[in-house]
């Protein structure tokens, strides 16, 4: 399975390679002090946003190509496929609004800012609505899953003992707890 899922690791590296760069830049004393438009624009602000928007804009291509490489494969993790890109989508609605705030908020007055704000409200809002519904879709998928994930887990105990009622390992001879011999 990792072997197919190795170009996850490359969309990280963009992302955090993007990140990085993003900061790095952006705090360097040239890029803070070089302005645009006034001095309103800071040549740092500008910066942040093309390295944060990337790494959002990479983000959801992650998770567009996660949810198809999932329908894809089906199997154990096939629920997973309705629920990838309404996450991804929430987290990357939600953060863009500080990211796009880099070059606009200099733009902006009060009403505007206001209207900004609603805008992403509602962005963020919708995002949400979408992964609750893709949630309740495939809630029957979704519970098949976790059943069949606390049953593999749970199945390491075998028997309990019929003295104190502990759970006691597969193949244990004797109880963990109280010592009593388990019946086989």
């Amino acid at each position: 399975m990792t072997d197919n899922w190795n170009w996850v690791g490359r969309y990280v590296a963009v992302i955090v390679l993007a990140l990085i760069l993003a900061a790095a830049l952006g705090s360097m004393d040239l890029f803070v002090t070089t302005a645009v438009m006034g001095k309103k624009l800071s040549a740092a602000n500008i910066v942040k946003f093309l390295g944060y928007g990337a790494a959002l804009t990479v983000l959801w291509l992650l998770g567009q190509r996660a949810a198809l490489v999932l329908r894809q494969r089906g199997g154990r993790w096939s629920f997973l496929q309705h629920l990838t890109l309404p996450v991804v989508t929430l987290i990357v609605v939600a953060c863009a609004h500080s990211v796009v705030l880099l070059v606009l908020k200099p733009l902006m007055d009060p009403a505007l800012r206001n209207i900004y704000n609603w805008v992403f409200i509602a962005g963020i809002i919708a995002s949400a609505a979408w992964l609750v519904m893709a949630l309740f879709n495939q809630s029957s998928t979704l519970t098949e899953a976790l059943t069949s994930a606390a049953q593999r887990i749970g199945s390491g105990k075998a028997h309990a003992c019929s003295q104190c009622g502990a759970g006691t390992e597969r193949g244990a001879k004797f109880c963990g707890k109280c010592g009593a011999a388990i019946d086989s």
